[in-house]
């Protein structure tokens, strides 16, 4: 069995959108990345769709919308100037934009790129999409984590994190150590974002005794067609994200500890923790010296699902 390395240092960017401002956020995402391997970063993590922005204008007929305009393939220009930067430096960048399926133009994901010292190694689709981002994307169907002197890094993507907890286990049983959670939330009229966010972090922590970094948009989500200059040129696109970056995982002696980022830090920056991979003990997932195997049943839980897909309800969606 291959033996990884255990020490890893991670940086989570707050990182501000321009709506629709391709130009300076892939600059801004340049920039971070070599601030942050200045600083002795290993992995950079970047928000859910910091490329282009987040929200969705629901008056536009789908093909207007920006996010399918703006769309590009993995190998486009973005992941190409982007892979530039973690090749001269030597880390690994993931970042959130707006994909193009290579073979069908007309299909956009909601993804997560990623680049790293050799250049583009690969990207992961969200294979839950929420509320209006349905309206432009489609759904991802697989897993994705990359291979790194760590290990498998693991990704997944805001409602993917939140809820819908089989993907994290899926990769912690698979022996992922870290897992990248690139998100969009703030304020939202249906729940505390803060409650809502950090139950979802701290159960994945718990459940799976890994370490997870959590990277996510701030600040109102608007246009400002001069960037920088005067509020009328500003248009307001969506409510906007909270920020609240980190990085939390088991602790010596704490059962989770956050190593760095606050839920309540709404200034744009990022945090970078250093952490030591072998406390991710992945307990449910290894043999139990008592009974002799896992806590955790895979066959157990594929019973279910077979079960689930008999019923009339769940088998249409097959």
């Amino acid at each position: 069995m291959r033996k990884y390395e255990d020490i890893i240092t991670v940086a989570t960017v707050n990182f501000r959108q321009v709506w629709g401002k391709k130009e300076s956020n892939l600059a801004r995402i340049k920039g971070y990345i070599c601030a942050a391997a200045k600083a002795g970063a290993d992995v950079i993590v970047f928000p859910e769709m910091a490329l282009n922005g987040y929200d969705d204008e629901s008056d536009v007929p789908k093909p207007e919308k920006m996010q399918i305009r703006e769309a590009e393939v993995l190998h486009g220009p973005s992941a190409q100037a982007v892979a530039e930067i973690t090749k001269k430096y030597g880390v690994y960048a993931v970042f959130g934009m707006a994909e193009r399926e290579e073979e069908d133009s007309q299909i956009v994901y909601n993804s997560a790129v990623v680049c790293g010292p050799e250049g583009i190694m690969g990207s992961y689709r969200k294979i839950h999409p929420a509320l209006a981002e349905q309206c432009w994307c489609e759904r991802g169907n697989e897993p994705y984590a990359f291979p790194t002197p760590w290990g498998d890094i693991a990704i997944g993507i805001c409602y993917d994190t939140y809820n819908f907890h089989e993907l994290m286990r899926y990769y912690a049983a698979s022996g992922s150590r870290l897992y990248l959670n690139p998100t969009a939330i703030g304020p939202s009229g249906r729940h505390d974002w803060r409650d809502y966010y950090m139950t979802g972090l701290k159960q994945g922590v718990n459940s799976c005794e890994i370490f997870i970094a959590s990277s996510n948009l701030v600040g109102n989500s608007f246009v400002d067609e001069e960037e920088g200059g005067s509020l009328g040129n500003i248009k307001e696109v969506g409510p906007g994200c909270g920020g609240g970056s980190m990085i939390l995982g088991p602790g010596l002696n704490d059962k989770l500890h956050i190593y760095a980022g606050d839920v309540d830090d709404n200034e744009e920056g990022f945090c970078i923790a250093t952490i030591d991979l072998s406390l991710a003990t992945r307990r449910n997932f290894k043999v139990d010296p008592v009974k002799g195997c896992p806590d955790y049943r895979p066959d157990i839980y594929q019973k279910l699902n077979e079960k689930l897909l008999e019923t009339p309800f769940w088998k249409q969606f097959v």
